[in-house]
């Protein structure tokens, strides 16, 4: 069998690709703009399925993936359709499409106080029952990935499901 040498960058561990997600974070922060969006949400996906694996991740970080609560893994999922979605022009894959939970994405608009005041408009995601801003999707998953990665023996921060259950809409039924 023939080997071929690696073929990424100086990315070599979760964590280098976490400060990757962070330095998009920052630049997103600045506009809130599609683009920044997109590389936050395609950092964030490649994160969470591709690098949190036996090969490249410690036994507790696999561990605290697994355990993160259902709202948590909906994030995910959330971010996992986005990035999925704005990659390819059409969705096929039966299996993506199964497991889609994103029911509606608006487009960048001043949709709620704080793109009123920072006057950025910014995508808004449904899914799942959840209604979230872009900044709050970016800040619940560098919160998620924190405790993934360094969270050695910290239960899950109870707050963060708290906030997230903040978000929830209404059942109209």
């Amino acid at each position: 069998m023939l080997e071929k040498p690696i073929t990424r960058l100086a990315l070599d561990t979760p964590h280098d690709m976490f400060e990757k997600l962070k330095w998009e974070e920052a630049r997103l922060v600045e506009s809130w703009s599609v683009y920044d969006s997109f590389n936050f949400i395609v950092t964030a996906h490649h994160l969470y399925v591709d690098w949190l694996k036996p090969d490249s991740a410690s036994a507790g970080q696999i561990a605290r993936k697994a355990e993160l609560p259902q709202g948590a893994k909906d994030v995910f999922r959330a971010v996992i359709d986005v990035s999925n979605g704005s990659k390819h022009w059409k969705m096929t894959n039966k299996h993506s499409l199964e497991a889609q939970v994103i029911v509606k994405i608006e487009r960048p608009v001043i949709g709620c106080w704080f793109a009123y005041f920072e006057n950025k408009p910014m995508a808004y995601f449904d899914f799942s029952g959840y209604s979230l801003s872009m900044a709050e999707l970016s800040a619940f998953v560098v919160h998620y990935f924190e405790w993934i990665l360094s969270g050695d023996g910290l239960p899950f921060p109870v707050e963060l499901t708290a906030n997230l259950d903040a978000l929830r809409v209404p059942s109209t039924s």
